[in-house]
This record gives structure tokens, C-alpha cells and sequence, in this order.
């Protein structure tokens, strides 16, 4: 009778252990991803423009471009963007009387990518990259229209605005010369807003 007990014993167990089902659990871990946006625009050098014109040359050819009048800009983005440069006002203002003025067309510029810069134009972005005159009215003068390609930091994204003035190189610069405009002798100002954003 003991060893049919045993028996017993052994074979209900072994039946309740084939007909038990695996204990399992589950647990919630909660992740979180924050991207803040990088939009940073750092004018390097150039960002104070100052032209004398004393000569009679000056006066009918203008003053070209050269390093003096540069301005290098970087771009640290991490989205594609657009840059616009804009003048403060429609003309160039007189600071002994503010009566006198000169048309914006006479200063002219130029946007290219800065020695060393990794980025390429027409990859990474799109430069406004022939002579054209400043404007009130607002000029997207890099395009940011590759995506997931202009995002990058200040080593790809470094710039340079060559600027000129008055020397009638085309792209609406003013047809005539700072001497045939008969301009008033005066110290003349505007302020030329660079301004990024997101593409």
C-alpha cells in the first residue's frame, strides 16, 4: 500500500508538472529623446564695413573688391537653412544731414564658400554667387535646398560676402558712376542684416 501511494504521488505530479504553463512578467522602461535645434550664425571678420572714396578713380570706377571689404561668416546648423541679406533701409542715409542719400545699388557683393570650407556649393546649399547690388527687400543669398546636406557645422559651412562699391559690375548694381550721380559729400551709413533660418 506504501509503495502504491508512492506511486500515486509520483504520477500526479508528473501530470500537474506536464499541465503547468511558464510564469513570465514585463516591465515598462520609458525613453525620451530630446533634440534641440542648433541655428548659429558667427560673422568671423568683416563685420564693419568702412569706404573712403577721395580719388577722382574712385569716383568713376568705384573700389573693387577686395580682402579688405570681406565678410567671413560661419553657420553652425542642425537643420538645413537659408540665409537672407537685407539693408535697414532703402537707402544709404546721410549722417551730417539726414536729408542726404545715396541708392543701395551702388554697393554690390558677391557670396562664395570660404578658404577651407568642406562644404560645396551646389551640394550642400545653393550661394547666391554672382554680383548682385544690396537690397531693402530681402536676398536669399544661400539656398538650403538639399536635404539632410546643409546641416553641419562651422568647418562645412563658412562663407565669405565680397563687397564692392560702385562699380557697376551688373546684377542691378547702379548703371553710373558715383561721379556722374553727383552725390553730396556727407559720411553715408546703413546697417546689412544677415539673418538664418531654418530651411
Amino acid at each position: 500500500m506504501k509503495k502504491l501511494t508512492i506511486l500515486l504521488t509520483a504520477v500526479l505530479f508528473s501530470v500537474t508538472a506536464a499541465f503547468s504553463q511558464p510564469v513570465s512578467d514585463s516591465g515598462v522602461i520609458p525613453v525620451g529623446v530630446t533634440l534641440n535645434s542648433i541655428l548659429r550664425l558667427n560673422i568671423t571678420s568683416g563685420g564693419n564695413l568702412e569706404y573712403v572714396v577721395n580719388t577722382i578713380d574712385q569716383y568713376t570706377n568705384g573700389i573693387a573688391q577686395n580682402a579688405r571689404y570681406d565678410t567671413h561668416f560661419t553657420v553652425a546648423s542642425s537643420v538645413d537653412f537659408d540665409v537672407t541679406l537685407t539693408a535697414d533701409a532703402a537707402t544709404f542715409i546721410g549722417v551730417d544731414d539726414a536729408t542726404h542719400t545715396i541708392p543701395l545699388d551702388n554697393l554690390g557683393y558677391l557670396v562664395a564658400p570660404d578658404a577651407g570650407a568642406t562644404g560645396v556649393d551646389g551640394t550642400n546649399w545653393n550661394l547666391q554667387n554672382t554680383v548682385i547690388a544690396l537690397s531693402n527687400a530681402g536676398t536669399t543669398i544661400i539656398d538650403g535646398n538639399f536635404p539632410g546636406l546643409g546641416a553641419g557645422d562651422i568647418n562645412q559651412n563658412a562663407f565669405v560676402i565680397q563687397w564692392r562699391l560702385g562699380t557697376n559690375e551688373g546684377g542691378g548694381m547702379n548703371t553710373s558712376s558715383l561721379l556722374q550721380q553727383s552725390i553730396t559729400s556727407d559720411r553715408y551709413v546703413v546697417n546689412a542684416i544677415i539673418e538664418l533660418s531654418q530651411h
